[in-house]
């Protein structure tokens, strides 16, 4: 009779951040295709729990989060990564709109189109807030700065630049089954800009 052979133990990671990136799977997520024309604001509201995002699919604006404030131009992607309401503005004069009174389409369940604006030059973008439970996620979500920026104009990342280039192609062309193929490339850009960071 021979030995029982010994159970094998596997071997620890060899990539930590892989196991810790692995748990950012999104549980609830919404999504919405928004266009502006100048002169508008947007006025977010607080979104306990949630992580909110854009992406710059052309135009610019500015991002007020509390007192920090940045410029965001066509290909950027800016994260909010606690929930905190904040303001979208297309000049620091604009007047901001609560989002509850925009005028918004429902296309699914979780996504949407937004319209708003006064008719002038025109920025577009795709916005979201997705939620993760896991609660190695809500470690590494708490630990995040009040919010991250992505410049694709300075090459900072090309993995990044090319989800956002797939995303910009599809916003554009609006496809049959382009809003699915929007939501899973915004789910990613949220994890590249975690790992990112």
């Amino acid at each position: 009779m021979t030995d029982p052979k010994p159970l094998s133990i596997p071997p620890p990671s060899s990539d930590p951040l892989a196991e810790v990136l692995h748990s950012l799977r999104m549980s609830s997520s919404f999504y919405c295709r928004s266009e502006f024309f100048a002169p508008w604001g947007l006025d977010l509201p607080e979104m306990p729990g949630h992580l909110m995002f854009h992406v710059m699919t052309s135009g610019n604006c500015f991002l007020h989060v509390q007192d920090d404030r940045i410029q965001l131009h066509a290909g950027d992607f800016a994260l909010v990564p606690h929930g905190q309401g904040h303001l979208l503005l297309s000049d620091e004069s604009a007047s901001p709109t609560p989002l509850f009174d925009t005028e918004r389409i429902s296309i699914t369940e979780h996504y949407e189109t937004l319209s708003l604006g006064q008719g002038g030059e025109a920025t577009t973008m795709i916005c979201g807030a997705v939620r993760f439970e896991h609660p190695v996620a809500q470690r590494i979500i708490e630990v995040l700065p009040k919010m991250i920026h992505l410049q694709t104009m300075l090459g900072e990342n090309e993995s990044v630049q090319s989800t956002i280039r797939l995303i910009i192609s599809e916003a554009s062309k609006l496809s049959l089954g382009g809003d699915a193929l929007i939501t899973r490339l915004s789910d990613i850009l949220v994890i590249q800009a975690v790992r990112s960071w």
